[in-house]
């Protein structure tokens, strides 16, 4: 298919593709009737498109844009005056950020419209035109409010920004990077949880039918984790200068302090979570009497408190010894505040050994789902976890809201062998290297 002649991908779906970043613009036919979605991009495409639908006998009767970047908020005179539809966060987005859309897509194109992101109608529910259902799947990956379009008579995904062969999963700017990094998460899964899907347009790059959509899709995961866990990816879509610039961007923006940082933006656990996460641990350690490792919680790590009478052989707590360093102490209830300001058992208890311990449950700011935990940057526990003998549990105390897909992975990090939330302690698998 030649550079913006439309073509026929399936019944009652064209697609023609712009020189600009082989964007494509999507048309879904109805009778005579024509949906367009991001139509692009240079003014003479648009002009091409315009004049292609008039001689098909086909009236636009309204359009849709994905997500509010330039590229996708496009519009042309001569598609006519008709309703343009986009998620109501777009709609924000678009009347929010209108001077720098303009400034944007004039510093690339020629815009025939300068009223862009500013005539977008808001929709949610299927889109009011005469076609089959067209529904908005609306997510907050790449962009906010970003909508992939889903037509399900036809089997037609519209994606939007996602799952393209072209370009890496790019994050959304101007938010911190591991709040971006998860609506990406969420926003594939949305997208992959769609059926049926049998032909997916991208923003960018080829069309692709359903089982090379899922193929893309796990692509995007595995480059997602890559980058999250700080290391090298043989993705084949990293070729242009700007694409390695932005894959560079997002690795720094998903450090372990970026982490901590947004780390400290979430809420401590509940009440009724912190109860669930005990009974999970009670009913976990009632298999495994011995010796325990706990904790005294510090500020939003989940309370075992009424947990640590569990009838095992011996309770550890750790305690700061008067030069700094870190030693395990027997529990037998008797506290002293140390330098810090924290609890923990007196000095004249005595020491027990980590090399004797059975199950160590270990507190943490954020864990991800292989068991890598990210702690308050001390290294006590890194320093802790090569003592243990084989064989003992290594229990990751959280809720399931602070487990995230992946965490960044230093060659001294041991992943814990087992995970404990409000939804139960299950084990897991260390990540892949």
């Amino acid at each position: 298919m030649s550079a913006n002649r439309l073509g026929e991908v399936a019944p009652g779906v064209l697609v023609a593709t712009s020189r600009f970043m082989a964007t494509n613009t999507v048309v879904v036919v109805h009778g005579s009737d024509a949906l367009v979605v991001d139509p692009g991009v240079h003014l003479d495409e648009l002009e091409s498109l315009a004049g292609e639908l008039l001689a098909r006998r086909l009236q636009p009767v309204g359009g849709f844009a994905t997500h509010a970047h330039w590229d996708h908020v496009l519009w042309h005179r001569d598609l006519g005056d008709v309703p343009r539809w986009a998620s109501p966060a777009t709609v924000t987005e678009g009347i929010a950020h209108h001077h720098e859309l303009v400034d944007q897509a004039e510093a690339v194109v020629e815009v025939d419209d300068e009223r862009l992101g500013l005539s977008l109608i808001p929709v949610e529910g299927a889109l009011p035109w005469t076609g089959p259902d067209a529904l908005p799947v609306v997510h907050d990956a790449h962009a906010t409010g970003h909508a992939a379009l889903h037509v399900p008579e036809l089997g037609l995904l519209v994606a939007g920004d996602m799952g393209s062969d072209i370009e890496v999963p790019l994050l959304e700017h101007g938010v911190p990077g591991p709040q971006a990094l998860l609506a990406y998460h969420e926003g594939l899964e949305r997208l992959a949880a769609l059926g049926p899907v049998d032909v997916v347009v991208t923003g960018h790059g080829h069309v692709c039918d359903g089982a090379m959509w899922r193929r893309r899709l796990d692509a995007d995961r595995r480059y997602l984790d890559d980058i999250a866990a700080g290391r090298p990816t043989d993705d084949t879509r990293l070729v242009e200068p700007w694409i390695e610039d932005a894959d560079a961007g997002m690795r720094a923006s998903l450090t372990k302090r970026e982490w901590r940082v947004w780390a400290r933006t979430l809420a401590p656990p509940d009440e009724t979570a912190t109860l669930a996460v005990r009974d999970g641990i009670t009913t976990f350690l009632g298999r495994r009497p011995g010796v325990v490792a706990a904790y005294v919680p510090l500020p939003g790590e989940v309370d075992l408190a009424g947990l640590l009478d569990i009838g095992a052989d011996v309770v550890a707590l750790p305690c700061m010894e008067p030069d700094g360093t870190i030693s395990w102490r027997r529990d037998e209830g008797r506290r002293e505040r140390n330098r810090l300001g924290f609890d923990q058992p007196g000095a004249d208890l005595p020491i027990v050994d980590p090399v004797d311990f059975d199950v160590l449950l270990v507190p943490g700011r954020l864990f991800d789902r292989h068991g890598v935990r990210l702690g308050r940057g001390g290294g006590h526990f890194d320093r802790l976890l090569p003592r243990l003998r084989p064989g003992a549990a290594v229990v990751g105390v959280t809720v399931d809201e602070r487990i995230v897909p992946r965490l960044p992975t230093e060659h001294h990090d041991r992943p814990m062998t087992h995970l404990a939330t409000q939804s139960g302690v299950r084990a897991v698998r260390g990540p892949r290297t």
